[in-house]
């Protein structure tokens, strides 16, 4: 405490006091939160240590800045901004505020909650107790005792957190939720700031869980338009169809008025939350999503409600019959410890660090009201119900492994002495996978274990020792070996230094050895039989994927060695897949997916790679692989069931089929690369491979493919597919160029008529636009419809505010041209599309048709309205 001055205390609660303060010899003025570490057990320490880390990486004017953190003998003091209001108590002492001032505060909401989502951390707990005011009435989001951070294998979580008032549809059902759940409640606490009542308002938690499901918003005729339309996007109940990133901030309510501070590329944040997934990540989201759908047709949340009121109800026909004898002998029901200040569903899981105090939301009473029904403690047996529990089931990535362990008991992971403590019990192995898990907050630990040559000696022996009785048919070496890579796995997935994961992999000999492991495997005819086969080749796939995702795999300090064991690693992986993909598949098809999504990534991460290394992998893949390339295009057309077991959810008709994981493949594998690099033309000659097998015969295969062009999870990769194959095959071109059925699938798809998974829809369509230039290119004749696709992109082009969209339609427009089609353009529509398109910003998700640039049919357009201008 000799850095500061304590002034006066300002709160007090369960967790501590809060004092304001002031930094010695500085006006600075702080809030000083001290937590008692006594009566708190390990499990609160480690998460207020947790949400401490989560806080110390933020930096952003709308989120409360962590300013310093230390300990005494017997607290924890956390120093935080000081902030001079609270919105609730405004909201409190006022009713509601105007909307003007709403306004204000969405845009700065919104600005944090960007901030936030862009490091793929997870508020958990939006409402306006956790919002204060600093000077200028400058918003503050506080409070990150249940904010996650999330890692980059891991697209939904389950536990259920927050206050239900301000709980999303799919959080109270106990679905898989993403960072859209936030979203639903800023659009909640939006709503209250202005009619007064949150949107979804009632004593009971029974109705509570009705209404958010069930009824509609009720909107006040005061709202302007723009501001109910803002909620409404917000407040959808379906989250797949919530106003999300990026479309949220073009939104005409807070567009311009929100400050955006992306750093991701600073902090090198791989698929932030703000940005759309790439159509692989998406298919892994909507699985994990799949696999964690509750069993059971009723809410955690209501079977907790309904066994808290069976309990009252219970305790008060006791007390009535045994008052008189339990003042006797004292040997009654256990009581109950009393109720914590109102505050939040799961004090267990952590305080808040605001400096504010917690104030009853709704002040909702009655026997089964919210308040109580969030916090009073359960009795020890029926803990395991509690709604406070952290039900912790993230899934983390396309691979099998044990489930999570418990609480390290006297231990901390950060108090581990790695030198001294023993490893090789399965037990400690499954603590290590939950203290590895990829997440900023617990990047301390994954670095420490990265730097200890102790611990890599002794990943090397179990390794070693696990893989030879693996060999031997041993399940022993299977459930040892196991948990292992799962920490390996975990460690590679981080964001830490590439320099040291690098070192890591070459120490351990990662994947080369790992896939010889597997190699050895399928080659053992005493292993194969074994039942927990198929999960011991799916984990070694799984690290594998990881390295081949990650940056280790090509880390700058050694980058010659790096090129070439990632070379060697990348054959040695193509020579296995066939044997891999020629196993017997289970139900729940785990090794085959995992093996196409490995090949996948590799493909994807080989396209940006330097062409010493891709250039040769796709030679090899064209001229000594052709069987794989067979096998992909027959698993890409062949009729397969969907994907099935804990991975998936069998009754959803949209699960992904294994042909779409197939298909997925061989896109990767003969699609154009963006980057202009040599690995273009080795790719085109895969590509042409494919186009000349897809035509043999009778084109049969084709027309296979063709049959499932509008099934909405393959769109894009068949488009892809497509696409390329056009480029290197001339008589593929012109036999789709007179194929009645692609051309109208194409126009549907770009008129929106045809389902594409979201993510997918900007791509697709702009693969669909350039597909219809090259096929009107190449065409001889005049192309199919030619004055409703003349119509189509005109429309497109005026509509669309995506600047790569509006050049694809601007080139489509040009070679429909060439076709004697007269162009009569409305200049005071065209021009300034045309010319924001020119200024404003673009991302292709392809290359243009024949070496084309983005801005060819841009410049087409701008000659075309000056020819129309009379001299």
């Amino acid at each position: 405490m000799e850095k500061y001055h304590v002034l006066e205390m300002i709160g007090e609660g369960s967790f501590g006091r809060v004092y304001k303060g002031r930094r010695k010899h500085s006006a600075q003025v702080v809030a000083l939160k001290f937590i008692p570490k006594v009566g708190r057990s390990e499990k609160e320490l480690k998460n207020l240590q947790r949400e401490i880390e989560v806080m110390r990486g933020l930096h952003h004017p709308n989120i409360i800045q962590l300013l310093d953190s230390f300990e005494t003998d017997k607290e924890v003091v956390v120093v935080t901004d000081y902030a001079e209001g609270e919105l609730f108590q405004i909201l409190e002492d006022d009713g509601s505020l105007p909307e003007d001032q709403v306004q204000t505060i969405a845009a700065q909401l919104v600005s944090a909650l960007y901030y936030l989502h862009s490091h793929r951390i997870l508020h958990r707990d939006m409402k306006p107790q956790n919002i204060l005011l600093g000077k200028g009435g400058v918003v503050k989001l506080c409070d990150f005792g249940f904010a996650r951070a999330m890692s980059i294998h891991t697209m939904v979580l389950t536990s259920i957190k927050g206050t239900p008032l301000y709980m999303s549809p799919e959080l109270v059902e106990e679905r898989p939720y993403d960072h859209t759940a936030d979203l639903w409640s800023v659009g909640c606490i939006l709503y209250e700031l202005f009619v007064g009542t949150p949107p979804f308002y009632t004593k009971s938690i029974f109705q509570l869980v009705s209404l958010i499901i069930k009824d509609s918003v009720k909107w006040p005729t005061a709202m302007s338009p723009v501001f109910k339309s803002f909620l409404q996007g917000l407040l959808m109940k379906d989250p797949h169809q919530r106003l999300s990133w990026p479309e949220l901030l073009s939104h005409p309510f807070i567009a311009g008025r929100v400050t955006l501070i992306d750093d991701t590329e600073k902090h090198g944040i791989s698929n932030p939350f703000t940005t759309k997934l790439s159509p692989e990540l998406q298919a892994l989201k909507e699985q994990q999503a799949h696999s964690m759908v509750p069993r059971s047709s009723q809410s955690r949340i209501l079977r907790e409600a309904q066994q808290k009121m069976v309990e009252e109800a219970q305790k008060k026909g006791q007390l009535k019959a045994s008052d008189a004898s339990m003042k006797d002998s004292g040997n009654g029901y256990r009581r109950q410890r009393p109720r914590a200040a109102p505050g939040k569903a799961a004090l267990e899981d952590g305080e808040p660090l605001a400096a504010s105090n917690e104030k009853n939301p709704g002040l909702l009473q009655g026997e089964s009201s919210m308040a109580e029904w969030e916090l009073e403690e359960s009795s020890p047996d029926s803990r395991k119900h509690s709604i406070s529990r952290d039900y912790e089931q993230e899934f983390p990535g396309a691979q099998s492994g044990a489930g999570r362990a418990g609480p390290w008991g006297r231990h901390s992971i950060e108090a581990v002495d790695l030198e001294s403590e023993e490893l090789e019990s399965d037990e400690e192995w499954q603590h290590l996978i939950e203290a590895t898990e990829p997440s900023a907050m617990q990047l301390s630990t994954s670095l420490s274990l990265l730097r200890d040559p102790a611990f890599q000696n002794r990943v090397q022996d179990c390794l070693s020792d696990s893989a030879q009785q693996v060999l031997e048919g041993m399940l022993e070496g299977a459930s040892h070996l196991r948990p292992v890579l799962r920490v390996m796995g975990n460690l590679l997935a981080t964001r830490c230094d590439s320099e040291l994961l690098g070192h890591f992999c070459r120490e351990l000999n990662v994947p080369l050895s790992l896939l010889c492991l597997a190699k050895q495997i399928l080659e053992s005819g005493c292993t194969k039989q074994q039942p927990w086969c198929v999960a011991v080749l799916t984990d070694l796939l799984m690290v594998t994927t990881v390295y081949f995702s990650s940056e280790c795999s090509l880390e700058e300090s050694g980058q010659k060695d790096s090129l070439q064991t990632f070379q060697e690693s990348a054959c040695c992986f193509l020579a296995l897949l066939p044997e891999l993909l020629a196993e017997p598949v289970n139900s729940e098809m785990r090794l085959c997916h995992q093996s196409l999504l490995c090949f996948t990534q590799l493909c994807e991460r080989l396209d940006a790679t330097d062409p010493s290394v891709s250039a040769p992998f796709y030679a090899s893949l064209r001229e000594e692989h052709q069987p794989l390339l067979n096998r992909l295009i027959q698993g890409s057309i062949s009729e397969q069931p969907a994907l099935r077991g804990s991975m998936m959810e069998a009754t959803s008709d949209q699960n992904p089929h294994v042909s779409d994981l197939f298909m997925a493949a061989l896109a990767a594998a003969c699609s154009i690369p963006l980057e202009r690099n040599s690995c273009r033309e080795a790719k085109h000659q895969v590509a042409r491979v494919v186009a000349e097998k897809l035509m043999e015969g009778d084109s049969q295969h084709l027309e296979r493919l063709l049959g499932r062009l509008e099934h909405r999870r393959c769109s894009l990769n068949m488009l892809k597919i497509l696409y390329a194959g056009c480029h290197a095959c001339l008589s593929l071109c012109q036999h789709l160029g007179r194929n009645q059925r692609l051309w109208g699938f194409l126009m549907q798809l770009l008129k929106g008529e045809v389902p594409v998974v979201k993510v997918d829809k900007k791509a697709a369509r702009e693969a669909s636009l350039y597909l219809l230039a090259l096929l009107t290119l190449q065409f001889q004749a005049s192309p199919p419809r030619l004055e409703e696709l003349f119509t189509l992109a005109v429309d497109l082009i005026i509509q669309s505010p995506v600047v790569s969209l509006v050049g694809a339609a601007s080139f489509l427009l040009a070679q429909l041209s060439q076709h004697g089609l007269a162009l009569e353009l409305k200049g005071e529509e065209i021009l300034p599309v045309v010319t924001n398109a020119l200024t404003a910003p673009a991302e292709l998700q392809l290359p243009l048709p024949v070496g084309a640039g983005l801005y060819d049919g841009l410049f087409f357009i701008l000659l075309k309205l000056l020819a129309q201008v009379p001299v």
